[in-house]
């Protein structure tokens, strides 16, 4: 979930969707990203993890990313480029 979602109507912010959908009981994992650090926002708003922009563009280098942070145990891991 990035903080900051194109749209060409009314735009929420990331840990304002985060929130909505945890508060709607969406229980899946949500990873918040942004090239700002927000990790204590996306954390209170409700998300599993955070991942600071840019993150790693190769194929197997973000594979390897994203599945450390699916396997990790909720608030666990951040990354950081």
């Amino acid at each position: 979930m990035d903080q900051y979602m194109a749209s060409i109507g009314k735009q929420m912010l990331g840990t304002q969707t985060v929130r909505e959908l945890r508060a709607r009981g969406v229980q899946t994992k949500i990873c918040g990203c942004s090239a700002n650090n927000l990790v204590d926002e996306f954390f209170a708003a409700g998300a599993d993890f955070f991942v600071l922009k840019p993150f790693p563009c190769e194929k197997n280098e973000l594979r390897r990313e994203l599945t450390c942070l699916w396997n990790a145990s909720r608030r666990a891991n951040t990354y950081s480029a």
